[in-house]
């Protein structure tokens, strides 16, 4: 793995598999003036600013050791360079999981996915990272080694400062270790998809479906290419570009699965849709890997946080004034029940990347929503924050940092603020 960073390659790379090694070299990165990136397994790393500077890459993806899982009290431990997918394979043995989802679980490890609280489809349903954290241990800058919460769901040590360095992108202290509550896995599982020539009636289906007597696990509505592109990944035929799709997956007893096929069915029977169908599990693997890989192969890619309709309501305003403007397709992806939407687009050159990075900002600010451009090219990187504006938070930011990491040293320049 390449550990250069937005123009940036290390002058050393360090890999510790030990907590007193991940000390250690901290300490001496810090005493003798260097900053440090911590890596997990690179799939969020490329999210946040330009670094101020980077000296050392600090490869966590060996610092694995033992996973500690009580399934009774349903908690796991895990050290930073454990994958979500190994996690989540051993958790399954027992009928529990993870409750959040990344992407790339494969490679995603607990130490990048806390740090970046990394977001994923099941959140309109059960949250994100930052919900299920329950302790922490921390190395600081200085080599300091910190534990805040615990182990247990009923923990009243003090503050909750693990809520802290959950999306702190490493800027405070280093995540070597976490705790999570558990959720059982659901007896069944099953996705729909439902494709809709109207889009307002589409995302009226959606909403119906998020506020009425179940929640489903989780729930997408996707428009431009990608809604015909995933459709048509499920062996389905769509006789026109121009659809709106919703993406919608099940869980829970058999019974209980049939109730939800039955009312998401109907639903999108009585709107009209052009077309659903209840997918097998090839037909719904595929469905969900294609947002996975629309999100990975994108240029340009803007997450957006906001009510659930304001999102909805600015990804189509952010995609018509792309549209109008410039002749280029945009996709989104709106996780409703959360109100995150996500942006992808693939521009055609740097102006126009920088153009469509304005109309993004602009449209979102003007629905009070916040931002993360995840991923764009690096001439963008150079003249933008690439997260919203925190305002006069920025200043307690700026502090909060000073007092965990006086030397600068971890992740400089890469957080909002450019922190």
């Amino acid at each position: 793995m390449s550990h250069s960073l937005d123009g940036f390659t290390p002058s050393s790379i360090e890999r510790p598999e030990s907590l007193d090694e991940l000390s250690s070299t901290l300490a001496t990165v810090s005493t003798s003036g260097r900053s440090a990136t911590p890596w997990g397994g690179g799939t969020r790393i490329g999210v946040g600013n330009i670094p101020s500077s980077y000296d050392t890459a600090i490869d966590l993806s060996g610092f694995t050791g033992e996973i500690e899982h009580e399934p009774g009290d349903m908690t796991v431990v895990a050290n930073a360079g454990v994958t979500i997918g190994s996690l989540n394979a051993l958790l399954a043995k027992e009928g529990q999981r993870l409750a959040f989802e990344v992407r790339k679980p494969d490679r995603a490890t607990v130490g990048g996915s806390v740090a970046s609280n990394a977001p994923g489809r099941r959140q309109s349903s059960t949250g994100g990272i930052r919900d299920w954290v329950i302790g922490m241990q921390i190395v600081l800058a200085d080599g300091t080694i910190t534990k805040t919460g615990g182990r247990v769901v009923k923990n009243v040590q003090g503050y909750e400062l693990h809520r802290l360095h959950t999306g702190a992108y490493g800027t405070l202290g280093v995540v070597s270790q976490a705790a999570f509550k558990l959720l059982p896995l659901p007896l069944e599982q099953q996705t729909i998809i439902a494709w809709f020539d109207d889009e307002t009636t589409a995302n009226e289906v959606g909403m119906k479906l998020v506020n009425g007597l179940f929640l489903p696990e989780a729930i997408s509505v996707l428009s431009g290419p990608l809604a015909k592109h995933t459709v048509e990944a499920t062996g389905e035929t769509v006789s026109t570009d121009d659809v709106t799709t919703l993406l919608i997956k099940l869980g829970g007893g058999i019974r209980s699965i049939e109730r939800q096929v039955n009312e998401v069915v109907g639903a999108a029977g009585a709107a009209a849709a052009r077309g659903y169908a209840v997918l097998s599990d090839v037909s719904e693997r595929a469905a969900w890997a294609k947002l996975e890989d629309a999100e990975s192969n994108s240029s340009l890619t803007v997450r957006m946080t906001s009510r659930p309709l304001e999102t909805l309501e600015a990804s189509k305003a952010t995609r018509t004034k792309i549209s109008n403007l410039h002749s280029h397709d945009i996709s989104t992806i709106s996780d409703l029940g959360f109100g995150a939407s996500t942006i992808l687009s693939n521009p055609a050159n740097d102006d126009d990347a920088t153009a469509f990075t304005t109309i993004f900002v602009d449209e979102i600010s003007q629905h009070s929503g916040s931002y993360v451009i995840e991923m764009c090219p690096l001439n963008v990187k150079q003249s933008i924050d690439v997260f919203s504006d925190v305002g006069s938070s920025i200043d307690l930011m700026r502090r909060i940092k000073a007092q965990y990491d006086p030397t600068n040293t971890l992740n400089p320049g890469r957080f909002a603020g450019k922190i």
